[in-house]
């Protein structure tokens, strides 16, 4: 079994490289990389990798949005800390998400599911072109397009198109139109609230905030490579975080 591992942090490398090795079956780490630009070059439509594992949030940015300019032919075990993109992840050949701290038995039992596909699957492609219909089939869904509010004991409907951003704050999320006017979802997580949004349209960009792209006034960036976005209606100023800037470029193409 031919394995790629893409991690940016040394001992974790180390790590997940023993690991691998101490597999019941032959592998072969045929390569080891830690940064988005070396795994572009190296996956991009090589077909002798039976997986890859890969760390999500590298030293130069995000892996999902390096993998998406690459034409697969492997599948993807990603490894991370955040437990935000494991749906992304679906849509990137990933047959396993592996939170940290990884343990030896997480990445044994990764590569028995690597082995039984590989059993049950051809390797002329099949297996990826029946992963990649299924995503396709779960990804046709109709995505929220009103969402009901309540304020002191009345219900009223807001149409998501008319939302200008929403926010997590002391774990209760807001629907934000403007003018200061913030009302309380019946969501639990952002993360739930995120699959129900049309990913064209809305965009996470840190831990508390997902924006409205029709609301965007402007992005402005300034040294050391901070990220700003002017929405109308808002006289705030949000902050686009590090880790998802790379992802915010991809999601403006």
């Amino acid at each position: 079994m031919n394995i790629v591992i893409v991690e940016d942090e040394l001992p974790a490398l180390d790590q997940m490289s023993r690991f691998v090795s101490g597999y019941q079956d032959q592998v072969n780490i045929i390569g080891k990389f830690s940064t988005c630009e070396e795994i572009i070059k190296y996956l991009d439509g090589n077909n002798s990798i039976d997986v890859v594992f890969c760390d999500i949030e590298l030293r130069d940015g995000n892996a999902l949005t390096a993998l998406r300019k690459t034409n697969l032919k492997t599948v993807i075990v990603f490894t991370t800390a955040y437990d935000q993109f494991w749906s992304e992840s679906l849509r990137l050949n990933g047959i396993d998400y592996l939170l940290k701290p990884i343990t030896l038995q997480k990445v044994h039992q990764a590569l028995d599911k690597v082995k039984t596909l590989n059993r049950i699957f051809t390797r002329d492609n099949l297996l990826l072109e029946r992963l990649t219909k299924f995503i396709q089939q779960k990804e046709d869904k109709e995505y929220k397009k009103r969402f009901k509010l309540r304020v002191a004991g009345e219900y009223f409907i807001v149409n998501t198109m008319d939302i200008i951003f929403f926010r997590i704050i002391n774990g209760v999320i807001y629907v934000m139109l403007g003018d200061n006017r913030k009302y309380p979802l019946l969501e639990e997580t952002l993360l739930a609230l995120e699959e129900k949004l049309d990913p064209a349209l809305f965009f996470r960009i840190n831990r508390s905030d997902i924006i409205n792209i029709n609301f965007i006034i402007s992005i402005r960036f300034s040294h050391g490579n901070d990220y700003s976005i002017m929405l109308k209606n808002i006289e705030e100023k949000l902050i686009v975080s590090q880790s998802r800037i790379l992802a915010l470029k991809e999601w403006f193409k």
